[in-house]
């Protein structure tokens, strides 16, 4: 009888993958975390590639585009003067992606006022569809507090 044997222990080769401890299962966590990291990668991206920040208005007001996805565009708000933008209505522009040979015009306004320096926006709070971001943002009334 080997020591081994007097213990309890089996060879490594009879052993079971439960006997074995955690190491296949670790394995496959491995992978599947590498996969799903890498699917990430590939959404990112199209989140992630903003425009460049565009003046608007009083020219302390800034706007940057986002194209989602194939048919959705964003974009944001930046205010970039000393004082809060308490009001701020604007219209935008775009060719809706169902229907390519006419233009759209719908009208916005921002959700809150926005501090100096702060920015809203996104796909959850502003977006159009369309296949060509940028869309057209012009200003209907802008209204700043001391």
């Amino acid at each position: 009888m080997t020591a081994g044997a007097a213990l309890g222990t089996r060879s490594h080769k009879n052993m079971t993958f439960s006997q074995r401890g955690a190491k296949p299962v670790k394995k496959m966590r491995l992978y599947a975390l590498t996969a799903a990291f890498y699917a990430l990668l590939s959404i990112v991206p199209a989140y992630a590639a903003w425009g460049p920040w565009q003046a608007l208005g009083d020219g302390n007001v800034q706007v940057s585009f986002s194209q989602v996805n194939n048919d959705t565009c964003t974009w944001r708000i930046k205010n970039i003067g000393s004082n809060t933008l308490a009001r701020f209505d604007f219209s935008y522009t775009y060719v809706p992606a169902d229907s390519p040979s006419s233009e759209k015009t719908d009208k916005d306004i921002l959700p809150y006022p926005l501090k100096p320096g702060a920015s809203v926006g996104g796909w959850t709070v502003y977006s159009a569809n369309t296949q060509h971001c940028p869309a057209t943002l012009g200003v209907l009334k802008l209204e700043r507090s001391n």
